[in-house]
Parts: C-alpha cells; sequence; structure tokens
C-alpha cells in the first residue's frame, strides 16, 4: 500500500511558463491549455501512488473521469495553491466529490505548510496513512487518530462498507440466476412477475 507520495510533480520549465501566462484564478483550472500538464502530474502520481486513491485507498481507473487530480487543500478557497506540487495527490472521483470544498486547514496559511500539523485530514505527502487508518477487508475503515477520523468522515468513506455489501449481495446471487430471471420474464406465460422484478431489483439496487 502506497502510504505516502514521496516526490511531488516537478513542473518543467515550460510547463512553470504555460501556468504562469495562462493562470490567474482557480477557474482557470479547466483551460484546455492544461490539459497535457494535468495529464504528466496523473502519469506521475499513478506510480507515486500505486496507483490508489489518497483517501479510500482504492484502485484508480483509467477511463474518462476514473480519476480526478485533488487539490487538497481547496483551490477556490486558496487559488495561489492550484499549482502547488504539495497540493496534488490523485483521489477517485467519489472521494473528490465527497471532500468538496471542505476546508482542511485548522488556521489560515499565507504560504503553502511546511509539514501536516496544520491539515485536519491525512496530508497525501506529509502523512503516512496507515499511521492513521486501518482498512479492514477493504472496506471497512478505522480510525486511529484524530486525522484519521476527519479523514473518513469528510470523504464518507463509510460509504464503502455499504458499497462492499451490495457488490456481494450481487455475488451471492449470482450473474447467471440473473440472467435466467430476466429470461424468465420475457416468458408471456410467467406467473409472479412482480415476485421476479422485485428479487433482481433487490439483487442489484
Amino acid at each position: 500500500m502506497s502510504n505516502s507520495i514521496q516526490t511531488p510533480y516537478n513542473f518543467t520549465a515550460v510547463e512553470t511558463a504555460i501556468i504562469s501566462q495562462n493562470f490567474s484564478t482557480h477557474n482557470d483550472w479547466v483551460k484546455i491549455v492544461f490539459n497535457p500538464i494535468k495529464q504528466n502530474i496523473i502519469t506521475h502520481l499513478r506510480a507515486q501512488q500505486n496507483n490508489l486513491c489518497c483517501y479510500c485507498k482504492y484502485q484508480l481507473g483509467f477511463d474518462i473521469k476514473q480519476v480526478d487530480i485533488e487539490h487538497i487543500i481547496p483551490k477556490s478557497e486558496y487559488p495561489n495553491f492550484t499549482f502547488k506540487s504539495l497540493n496534488l495527490a490523485l483521489s477517485c472521483p467519489a472521494c473528490n466529490t465527497k471532500k468538496s470544498t471542505k476546508p482542511v486547514l485548522y488556521n489560515a496559511n499565507a504560504n503553502y505548510p511546511a509539514d501536516g500539523t496544520n491539515f485536519k485530514i491525512v496530508h497525501a505527502h506529509y502523512d503516512d496513512y496507515s499511521n492513521h487508518i486501518d482498512i479492514i477487508q477493504n472496506c471497512l475503515f478505522v480510525a486511529k487518530t484524530t486525522k484519521g477520523s476527519e479523514t473518513i468522515t469528510f470523504c464518507e468513506l463509510f460509504r464503502l462498507s455499504t458499497v462492499e455489501e451490495r457488490a456481494k449481495a450481487y455475488q451471492n446471487i449470482g450473474p447467471n440466476i440473473l440472467e435466467q430471471l430476466v429470461g424468465e420474464l420475457t416468458n408471456p406465460h410467467t406467473q409472479n412477475k412482480q415476485q421476479l422484478i422485485d428479487i433482481i431489483k433487490n439483487a442489484i439496487k
């Protein structure tokens, strides 16, 4: 498991010039001119994080919107940290959405903090994840510290135990059985169709 990012992304001179010429507010993050830079950041951090989300430690995907560049300190709150390497990590879209723009600092900082003491949540660069959170059976998150507890709360990591339960329920009923049930529904002579529909709904909801 990747416990912390050892090497932040190092912007090239060309990338630094592009940022300087095209960035003024956090809303500029979505400019197309930054797409190649973002891709380079993602490629670098995938290796640094063993392709795991910095918050839930689930595998990151490779398709569209299967990975987000996470701004640990929200860029809307601190625009000057938008391209700060130490503020960038990779997260799954779900964790990024749940964390959203919640304030992660105890005290306001003009400069980027030099360590993790001012952060309410586990910092992907500064903190060893395993010192703050234990993950049991890949879905149950147990806080070992206040920082770990805040991370679980901020990202709603307790949601994953529910996801795991639903996945197991689906596995127990099995895709072949589901196919048989769907086949039964297509038979015009099938009795109790509503009961079959309820079984399928319970298996996949």
